[in-house]
């Protein structure tokens, strides 16, 4: 038995080399690293995107670095049809100063990773510095820098080696490199710029076409006020017919009887005698109440 495990321990120390020698040897057949400065955000955006060498095996798990305080936020595949499609991956983890994710490359394809990382501002000076830290070695490694707007200087070390525009911006080009397992590569830039404006501040939802009174969806009053007016109308005559019911109902009501109220000037007038017997009547006497001769009423 213990023969037994001793083979299985010598085993595995030699599968586990050969496995991490075969995760160390992974080689990129490219990266290329766009840094957006103050694109949308008062921040770098850093896009990276590699494919890996034809030689290596697959599928590999691929994982990579990036600084501690960065926001990785896409992990993507190039698709057939030219797009990027998100990417199963794990992570991101806290490992020192760093943060990892694990990807898995299934099939030869162009892969993507975006974060954002911070810059550090000093009045109108920006400085930010990049570091690929030599996880793999790539066959070709470029850093491709977007000019931000309203600069008014601007510097990279190493210097750039060209510049290219795209849709009226400027990239600089640090030109490709060949670059080792292990052999890292730094890059940093140091900018002025005028004002905090960024290359594509955030906009709220605009309308793909002029919205008007034909627009699909959109309720117009001048079609609807016909039908608003003929409403009210409607309204009106139901509210006269219930009005006129209900005052109907109470006209054919049973009559409240109304009692007879002395008024002040019955009350204060003058005392009216019997001419007969001479007994005094009371407030509204035709007769007598002792002799029944009838009493004579006074003029108004």
């Amino acid at each position: 038995m213990r023969k037994l495990f001793l083979v299985f321990v010598t085993g595995v120390m030699f599968v586990f080399p050969a496995f991490a020698s075969a995760q160390n040897n992974i080689t990129l057949s490219s990266m290329t690293v766009q840094l957006w400065p103050e694109y949308d955000q008062p921040s770098m955006l850093v896009i990276a995107d590699f494919e890996v060498d034809s030689a290596t095996p697959l599928p590999v798990d691929l994982t990579f670095r990036i600084p501690q305080e960065a926001n990785l936020i896409a992990v993507a595949a190039l698709t057939s049809d030219g797009n990027f499609l998100n990417a199963v991956f794990e992570g991101p983890q806290t490992m020192g100063e760093w943060q990892t994710f694990t990807l898995t490359i299934s099939q030869s394809s162009v892969y993507r990773f975006e974060y954002y990382q911070p810059i550090t501002f000093n009045g109108n000076q920006r400085i930010f510095s990049y570091l690929w830290d030599g996880e793999y070695a790539v066959n070709a490694f470029n850093v491709l820098v977007l000019e931000p707007v309203d600069v008014t200087s601007f510097s990279m070390t190493p210097d750039y080696a060209s510049i290219a525009q795209e849709n009226g911006s400027n990239y600089y080009n640090s030109g490709a490199v060949k670059l080792a397992s292990g052999e890292q590569f730094a890059l940093n830039l140091d900018y002025q710029k005028s004002t905090d404006t960024l290359s594509a501040p955030a906009e709220g939802i605009q309308p793909a076409a002029p919205v008007d009174e034909n627009t699909p969806g959109r309720v117009s009053l001048n079609n609807s006020l016909p039908y608003i007016i003929g409403g009210l109308g409607v309204v009106l005559i139901v509210g006269g017919v219930v009005y006129y019911w209900q005052a109907g109902r109470k006209s054919t009501g049973k009559p409240r009887r109304r009692s007879h109220v002395h008024t002040e000037s019955e009350n204060d007038g003058e005392e009216t005698y019997c001419p007969q017997c001479g007994t005094r009547a009371k407030a509204g006497d035709r007769f007598c109440r002792v002799c029944g001769a009838r009493l004579r009423q006074h003029e108004e």
